[in-house]
């Protein structure tokens, strides 16, 4: 059954070139799996076993890819719909490969899988800047994903070659040299950490993020950032195994209060807001990793979930903005609220929760960290820093595109209630948040 649910997703490509039966398949696939996922919790096939974790990700995909897809049947036209929904579907085929890997070789090569399908997506308008944008991502992204292939290597090589399944592996890691498994895990650290888009090697993505199309965009933001991110978790937990999180810790501090700094520098003065999206990528996927780097898993599992809906919420109604306005520019963007508020309402909330604004979850788990973090003077004060100066950059677009001044426009066949449903389950995440959920993930993933 594990195999069904790994290949599932292939099975799109029976819509052929036919836009309805593509769009039919690419939202019931994903939520067929969803449903099917649970059922198999705890089981074991070959190098897959579908445990806790990997099935938050994996239905947290599931049902982000579903909706975008029935976004997405408004946005692109039928000659270049196959286009998304094929390549769609061999991101979440490999996406599920990551999160059913229970085997370092394999989740490696399913991460490396998710980079070439979702490159793919990158390129899909072609022309001279997709394909630099492509390019780019690919070369970067390679890499990384090389230095992370290193990595395994060695932390295979430390546990002399006699296992590449997890459970073992944490069973085996606390006698190996605990030198070789500091380097191991540094170069793991930067190999998915460019996937992940930490600085300082998020140069691929606000190219790519400015080049894809705007449904491609919340895929890529949404879910393609947290398939690296699970490697990492998953790494990170070996190292606790082995008594080596402290240094993990220093490392994985470093690397996210540096990516929250450098985005808040970046989103200042940003001239397109798909732009501003994409280091606002950067700079969320830096707070998890700081979270995760101090030694609050729950925490950093809660924030790449508010963090994937936002972040689909807002690139969904930046792809809305950009097809019926034609403009890419925050300045040639204003009045959302007043001219079209079923459009502007939900992704002027979806800045303000990305600025970790209340009621919004991003604001608990912002607030959570910061209060982990006063042990550590200098730390919190830098983390509040950072957030300060990622607010402000996103206060300014967030203020013109809502309230500037704007034509009035008219609502073309997109799904906006789509966008709805977003900012309610935010709403509502953020007014409750499901704390004891995340600290059993927790458990399951310190312990298994």
């Amino acid at each position: 059954m594990l195999y069904g649910l790994l290949l599932l997703p292939l099975l799109v490509f029976l819509g052929r070139r036919d836009k309805g039966a593509l769009v039919r398949l690419s939202v019931l696939l994903p939520i067929l799996s969803a449903l099917l996922a649970p059922l198999l919790l705890g089981q074991m096939a070959g190098p897959f076993w579908l445990d806790g974790v990997g099935l938050f990700y994996l239905m947290l995909t599931d049902l982000l890819f579903a909706l975008i897809a029935l976004f997405a049947r408004g946005y692109f036209s039928e000659e270049e719909a196959w286009r998304f929904y094929w390549a769609g579907g061999l991101f979440l085929g490999a996406a599920h490969g990551a999160y059913l890997a229970h085997n370092l070789g394999v989740l490696w090569i399913f991460v490396e899988g998710s980079t070439l399908a979702s490159a793919l997506l990158v390129y899909h308008k072609g022309g001279a800047r997709a394909l630099e944008a492509t390019w780019k991502y690919l070369m970067l992204g390679s890499v990384g994903i090389a230095l992370g292939l290193i990595g395994v290597i060695l932390v295979y090589a430390l546990l002399s070659g006699a296992t590449l399944d997890w459970r073992e592996a944490r069973a085996l890691v606390g006698s190996a040299n605990p030198e070789g498994l500091k380097l191991a895990f540094a170069l793991l650290l930067v190999g998915f950490g460019t996937k992940v888009g930490l600085f300082p090697l998020q140069a691929w993505l606000p190219d790519a993020h400015a080049e894809a199309p705007g449904p491609a965009s919340a895929l890529l933001s949404g879910t393609l950032l947290n398939v690296a991110f699970y490697a990492l978790l998953r790494y990170t937990a070996l190292m606790q195994a082995a008594g080596l999180f402290p240094f993990a810790s220093g490392l994985l501090l470093a690397f996210g209060l540096l990516s929250l700094l450098a985005a808040g520098f970046f989103l200042y003065g940003q001239k397109e807001y798909k732009r501003l999206l994409a280091y606002s990528s950067m700079e969320h996927m830096g707070l998890a990793v700081f979270a995760l780097g101090l030694g609050l898993p729950w925490l950093a599992l809660f924030h790449t979930l508010a963090h994937s809906l936002a972040k689909t919420l807002a690139f969904l109604g930046a792809s809305g903005i950009l097809a019926l306005s034609h403009a890419k520019e925050v300045g040639r963007v204003g009045g959302l609220f007043r001219s079209l508020p079923a459009l502007g309402v939900p992704f002027v909330l979806a800045l303000a929760a990305l600025g970790g604004l209340p009621p919004f979850p991003l604001f608990f788990a912002e607030f959570k960290a910061v209060e982990a973090a006063m042990r550590y003077p200098l730390l919190a004060a830098l983390y509040l820093v950072g957030l300060g100066l990622a607010f402000a950059g996103l206060l300014g677009p967030m203020t013109q595109m809502g309230f500037g001044p704007g034509r009035p426009w008219k609502a073309q066949e997109l799904d906006l209630w789509a966008l709805w449903l977003l900012l309610a389950v935010l709403f509502l995440l953020g007014v409750r948040p499901p704390v004891e959920v995340f600290q059993a993930l927790e458990v399951v993933l310190w312990t298994r």
